[in-house]
């Protein structure tokens, strides 16, 4: 049986100064403990706890749908600070709201302005019309679609072996439907459990008849998946999506809550690689070793946020 938690953002009943008000008594202590290094090159426990703290009441705002255009922040180690980032030109009073606790402690928190709004990776397409046909191998990064007829939706296969008999995909396509297609028209599965927002993540029990190769195919080649691990920084990762094929680039973040439309999704990783719509669930790896799935970023470029495998 499917289950799929979802989250609802509450009503905002709160005056913008009542807002403001609660983020500076939480956020009037976030100044430089006793003992840190001022210059930011180390980041000592005190220091890191304070940031970590800060992480945690933007995830409680974003919850509470009072992020307004924060699009998503992460707490650097290496440089000791907390970036957010925010939707350029937003002036909204949830916005304004929002970065309060930059604006109160500078030397904590860097924030960086982008052009497009984060979503989800998933497309929306007519349906290919094709006929089903005999159950064969599937592979890992293979397009699926919603339906077979009219508009469907369009997600990339993950993994086939994370767990026996299952494929992966992003938790925001089993949000969207349920059951599951090839580009031949077969059944590949229908969905068994999944999360988003909050984690971004699916699990969908092979058809009967279906067999699930432990690889990943991109054009006519197939790497195959031997491991399973987490991304880590500085990793350099591939990732294969329906609408992109396979594009690399380099985990540069890691515990990133990313502000999408539907909620918040805590504990991503970022890439610098490129993707489109489509590449929802796609998979991403090191070599033989899988790593993460594709969930979102801007609706076409860079970066990429991926779900780890730790689910």
């Amino acid at each position: 049986m499917k289950r799929t938690t979802r989250t609802t953002r509450s009503t905002v009943t709160r005056s913008t100064g009542a807002m403001a008000a609660a983020v500076v008594l939480v956020l009037t202590s976030l100044t430089t403990p006793a003992g840190a290094d001022p210059a930011g090159s180390g980041c000592l426990t005190d220091r890191l706890d304070r940031l970590r703290a800060l992480h945690g009441r933007l995830d409680a705002l974003a919850l509470d749908g009072r992020a307004g255009a924060g699009q998503y922040w992460y707490v650097d180690q290496r440089r000791c600070t907390l970036t957010l980032a925010i939707l350029r030109g937003a002036a909204d009073p949830l916005t304004a709201a929002f970065t309060t606790a930059a604006r109160l402690v500078p030397a904590l928190v860097e924030i960086t302005e982008v052009d497009a709004p984060m979503r989800p990776r998933v497309a929306r397409a007519p349906a290919g019309g094709a006929t089903p046909r005999p159950a064969a191998g599937f592979h890992g990064g293979s397009t699926l679609y919603s339906g077979l007829t009219g508009t469907v939706y369009i997600c990339t296969a993950g993994f086939n072996g994370y767990r026996p008999n299952i494929t992966t995909t992003a938790g925001h396509c089993a949000h969207d439907a349920s059951t599951w297609y090839d580009g031949t028209g077969t059944l590949i599965g229908t969905v068994g459990d999944s999360r988003f927002p909050g984690a971004d993540w699916a699990v969908v029990p092979g058809a009967d008849g279906v067999t699930l190769t432990p690889d990943i195919l991109d054009g006519d080649a197939t790497t195959p998946i031997t491991a399973f691990g987490r991304p880590r920084l500085d990793d350099r990762v591939c990732g294969t999506g329906a609408s992109s094929g396979t594009r690399c680039g380099t985990i540069d973040a890691l515990d990133v809550t990313v502000n999408y439309p539907e909620g918040p999704v805590t504990g991503l990783a970022r890439s610098t690689q490129s993707g489109a719509a489509g590449d929802s669930g796609g998979p991403v790896h090191t070599g033989s070793t899988g790593v993460a799935l594709i969930s979102g970023g801007p609706t076409e470029g860079a970066p990429t946020f991926v779900q780890p495998l730790n689910f």
